[in-house]
């Protein structure tokens, strides 16, 4: 077998870096510049209204909408468990994609920004009444501890500890009801975690502390027709499907109205519970107790809210 002369060898060697200039002459033609980014950004910030939501897709466009909006997309927005605190959702699009929560009719405005297409969606009236999340600074936090309920102590401040790989938070947060300061991720506040999809969400940290149950209660709500309940474990303590289940009650002046058992697995699972919807203005309590036989890595996160009688998620969509 005969060998390519060397001045063979030398003209391939010749086309490698040309190859690679003219791939990457494509590439760059094919990026959107960011003056299309600006200008679209700058479009949707003069319209913008408080119910307002922001999405871009496809998803490796998010920290660029970030750069140029995240002042706009607040923590409860990025890490939403569905759009029904919204009434318009506005979309930059780049090559068509549209997020997979994106309305299946036609949008009510569309613009071009160079290689950005601006789309914006109208929703229809909010249905929430309540949101938890934002009303949990006024709860009362308790852990059971030898039959008896200790209050878990609101605190400010501290300086946070830990994070990355294999921790769903930094410990601590600066807003949290301490439950037992030997163990650092007995709180509950308000946070943003990984699901199993490694999707944000922004929700409350209720971690496990055994048999007898963490709580929340929540006073005076405004019930509506249904309280629609999403739950999940950090992503890195249920891949890999080795520890017990999680169980979260739903309570309603007093009654146990529903119950959520997550198992390794489940990811972002969602429960919608009955509440009034004989009485569309009627308030009460609602308390939230989480348990787990074996508490640990069971780091149960939760959002929730209080719907009108028009409200029924899944007709809204969610990511």
């Amino acid at each position: 077998m005969r060998l390519p002369a060397p001045r063979v060898w030398l003209c391939l060697l010749l086309l490698l870096p040309l190859g690679e200039l003219t791939a990457h002459a494509l590439i760059v033609r094919h990026v959107v510049p960011d003056a299309d980014y600006r200008a679209a950004a700058a479009f949707v910030r003069a319209g913008l209204l408080p119910r307002d939501l922001i999405s871009v897709a496809p998803g490796w466009a998010d920290p660029i909408l970030r750069l140029h909006l995240g002042d706009r997309i607040p923590l409860s927005m990025a890490g939403r468990s569905d759009d029904a605190a919204y009434e318009r959702m506005w979309v930059l699009s780049v090559r068509g994609a549209l997020p997979a929560d994106a309305p299946l009719r036609a949008a009510e405005l569309q613009r071009d920004f160079g290689r950005v297409r601006v789309l914006r969606y109208a929703l229809g009236k909010s249905p929430v009444l309540y949101d938890f999340a934002q009303a949990l600074p006024s709860a009362h936090v308790t852990l059971e501890d030898g039959g008896r309920a200790h209050d878990c102590l609101l605190r400010h401040g501290g300086t946070p500890r830990g994070g990355g790989l294999g921790r769903a938070v930094l410990y601590p947060i600066a807003e949290r009801f301490d439950c037992d300061p030997r163990r650092p991720w007995l709180f509950v506040g308000n946070v943003v975690t990984e699901d199993l999809d490694i999707v944000p969400r922004y929700c409350i940290w209720q971690h496990a502390a055994g048999d007898a149950p963490v709580g929340v209660t929540f006073s005076d709500v405004p019930l509506g027709s249904q309280l629609v309940f999403y739950g999940g474990l950090y992503y890195e303590h249920e891949r890999m499907r080795d520890h017990g289940p999680v169980r979260a009650d739903v309570f309603i002046n007093g009654e146990r109205r529903a119950s959520m058992i997550h198992h390794d697995g489940d990811g972002w699972k969602q429960l919608i519970v009955a509440t009034s919807p004989d009485s569309p203005n009627a308030h009460g309590e609602v308390r939230i107790e989480v348990r787990a036989h074996a508490p640990d890595r069971r780091s149960f996160c939760w959002s929730a809210s209080t719907r009108a009688a028009a409200a029924v998620s899944a007709a809204r969509g969610g990511p």
